[in-house]
């Protein structure tokens, strides 16, 4: 994406928030993580933040790449991976665990999607929670991902592996691509196209789980790796011969062009074995492997067949390795270049070597490129954010200062900025190595003039122990003995000595600023701003009911709002103005409304609208505090696909408006923060973090 100059910026502001061109012209603005460092380089930023699954490039024309990521679908590159735009439109799975240029026609793009549940089971059959019988499978660009089309519904399963599912046969292709497709799933084996995708016929070997496909188009040969085992057929998919494999499960693969007999299998802690003759023999190609590591992921140069790169999983270390002798001999990189979260890479992602520079390569993430055969990798790449904000606390908006806020990522701890979000400072709390890493769920500000004291969480998706820093979050303690679920954070902003923490089943209130604790017995969730000692629970039923009660002495005692609700509420805001009136977002009912005395309901009928999946999953809600009749509510059907972003009411949630523009249509939305300071709406999604200034 190109810079946009300050002129520019206001006009689009101007526009987006203009009466007279409504919702559909209002523009997101993009804001990426970077240091100030990589900004005094020219470096626009992108943290990154999900999961890539894959990274390839069209081989014939280089300036054109692709990445597939957990649960934020497809971005492309333009210019040889200098600048990544999210291109989605028509994908309603969760993410895409595979991609590939069609080599009949570099518009053309095939894809993978899948649910990307985090739990995933690689098993066959594939158990049915893990995908997604409507929206995941084979999908089809015609226009460079600008939109696709779902071609043929198939499962996909999460995991660690090369995870090239697709490969073609040219001899009938016409100017729209390849006719002939072959297709990797995990739920109906491979799969072959000979009608440019319409249908799709099952072939090879059933019941597997596969890993990756190779085609040679010379000789027409087929390489199949899957964790069952290897497969060659020598008459393009018209009979198949199972490949004796020195260990299993063959978790990548790569194959020398023009000499199909000369491959590479990665088999996770067996390391990386070579065969010359088509499988007959095995030669051990682990010296200076680390073997306990699970190898997961090859790529050779098509230029020189001796310069190899070989990943592995969860690792922390120098990876990827490379060889330049075939791999005879293997040698760690020597540097990395550090991203927004430092220089190690713990998963094997992404990893492709450039089809005419031998010496060329990528990984992930972020992106990375090396010009020396992966001795040396340095940051390539712009745009790719994804560092999630989650729950009603996710940003801390420091109270005298509009330019100075903390956001509170899932995985990725806390970042800093001082100057807007111009730039920004990775600072974590410790990661908690026993109870998951360092997900930070949310935070408050001390709300003293000047104070630098902030109160947080840090821990695991499931268990977090409360933290403090009294310096912005250079150095965070970890409060011992305080160990839970952690959903809510406040400081009083009458009193800075009270200052409040909600949990999954209750809560926690200091009195002297976070020295000493007290237990709340309500789930926390909620304070009014106009008063700190005036707090909100939400309390859920067995029958799949909602409470949500209030108490009016900093959570002593408490009473029940309205009449028990048959609805399942999953988050909701108080008005900053009023104590009395209370927005609440629910899993299937759209947005409930309180007025003090009893609830309505707003739904389709006010401008809400379903998902894909004839869902209305509303994840949160946030009241702007300068312009309390405006609120915004935020759809998210995670786990499963997508759903249908953010709305806006501007009277008072009596009718509502889809306010997702550029974004949309279809968008997960973890958390919305409206500033205290300026009414900017900051949005956390699976594609980063966006405003609406």
């Amino acid at each position: 994406m190109k810079s946009i100059s300050f002129p520019l910026v206001l006009l689009i502001t101007l526009i987006a928030h203009s009466p007279v061109n409504g919702a559909d012209s209002i523009v997101w603005e993009s804001v990426p993580l970077r240091t100030a460092e990589q900004k005094a380089k020219g470096m626009k930023g992108g943290e990154m933040g999900q999961m890539a699954f894959t990274l390839t490039l069209c081989k014939q024309d280089p300036s054109l790449m692709a990445m597939g990521i957990d649960t934020a679908a497809i971005y492309i590159s333009e210019d040889g991976g200098r600048n990544w735009q999210s291109r989605r439109a028509g994908i309603h799975s969760n993410g895409v665990q595979s991609v590939a240029f069609d080599p009949g026609n570099k518009r053309v793009l095939w894809a993978a999607g899948l649910r990307s549940h985090a739990k995933t089971e690689r098993s066959f059959p594939p158990d049915e929670k893990y995908y997604d019988k409507k929206a995941d499978g084979i999908y089809r660009s015609a226009d460079l991902g600008k939109t696709w089309k779902l071609l043929h519904r198939a499962a996909f399963l999460r995991g660690q592996a090369q995870n090239e599912y697709f490969a073609f046969d040219l001899k009938n292709a016409t100017a729209d691509g390849a006719v002939i497709i072959f297709a990797l799933t995990h739920d109906q084996g491979l799969l072959r196209s000979e009608d440019s995708g319409a249908s799709w016929q099952k072939i090879g070997p059933k019941g597997i789980i596969g890993n990756a496909i190779k085609r040679d188009e010379d000789k027409g040969w087929l390489w199949l790796a899957a964790d069952q085992g290897l497969w060659l057929s020598r008459d393009n998919a018209v009979t198949w011969c199972r490949i004796e494999t020195p260990a299993l499960p063959v978790k990548g693969l790569v194959v020398q062009a023009g000499k199909p007999e000369n491959i590479y299998l990665a088999l996770g802690k067996a390391g990386i074995w070579q065969s010359e003759d088509a499988g007959q023999n095995w030669q051990e190609r682990n010296r200076g492997i680390w073997k306990q590591n699970k190898w997961s992921r090859l790529a050779m140069s098509p230029v020189n067949a001796k310069i190899l790169y070989a990943d592995a999983t969860e690792t922390g270390g120098s990876l990827p390795c490379y060889s330049h002798d075939g791999g005879l001999n293997w040698h760690p990189i020597e540097s990395r270049e550090a991203g927004f979260y430092g220089s190690s890479v713990y998963f094997a992602e992404g990893l492709v070597a450039h089809p005419t520079k031998a010496m060329t390569a990528f990984h992930l993430y972020p992106p990375r490129i090396t010009h020396d055969g992966g001795k040396t990798w340095q940051l390539f790449g712009s745009g790719v954010s994804g560092s999630r904000l989650g729950g009603k606390s996710a940003i801390a908006f420091r109270p005298d200062d509009s330019e100075k806020m903390v956001f509170f990522h899932t995985d990725h701890g806390a970042s800093l900025t001082e100057d807007g979000g111009d730039t920004w400072s990775c600072l974590p709390a410790a990661r908690q190595k026993d109870i998951g890493a360092m997900t930070m769920p949310g935070g408050a500000y001390d709300p003293t003039p000047g104070s630098q004291t902030l109160i947080s969480a840090v821990g695991g998706w499931s268990r977090q122990r409360l933290c403090i820093t009294h310096d912005d979050g250079r150095n965070w303690q970890v409060l011992a003995g305080r160990e839970d679920i952690y959903r809510f954070f406040a400081w009083h902003p009458q009193n800075a000595k009270v200052v409040y923490a909600g949990t999954k089943t209750g809560g926690l209130c200091s009195e002297d600023a976070g020295k000493t604790w007290r237990q709340i017995d309500e789930p926390l969730r909620q304070m009014f701003a106009g008063n700190g000692d005036i707090l909100y629970s939400l309390r859920k039923t067995e029958q799949r009911r909602s409470q949500i009660l209030r108490s009016m002495d900093r959570g002593k005692t408490w009473e029940l709002l309205g009449q028990e609700l048959p609805h399942l509420i999953s988050n909701f805001a108080v008005c900053p103005k009023d104590p009395n009136r209370i927005y609440a977002a629910t899993e299937h009912s759209g947005v409930l409304i309180y007025d003090g005395q009893s609830w309505t309901k707003r739904g389709v009928g006010d401008g809400l609208e379903k998902d894909f999946f004839g869902k209305m999953i509303f994840s949160t809600v946030a009241v702007d505090p300068r312009h309390p009749e405006v609120v915004y509510a935020g759809q998210n059907h995670s786990w499963r696909g997508l759903a249908r972003g953010i709305f806006r009411s501007t009277d008072s949630g009596s009718s509502w408006k889809n306010i997702s523009g550029n974004l949309g249509p279809d968008l997960n939305v973890w958390s919305i923060a409206v500033s205290p300071h300026d009414s900017t709406v900051w949005l956390g999604t699976d594609y980063g973090n966006w405003r609406l200034r």
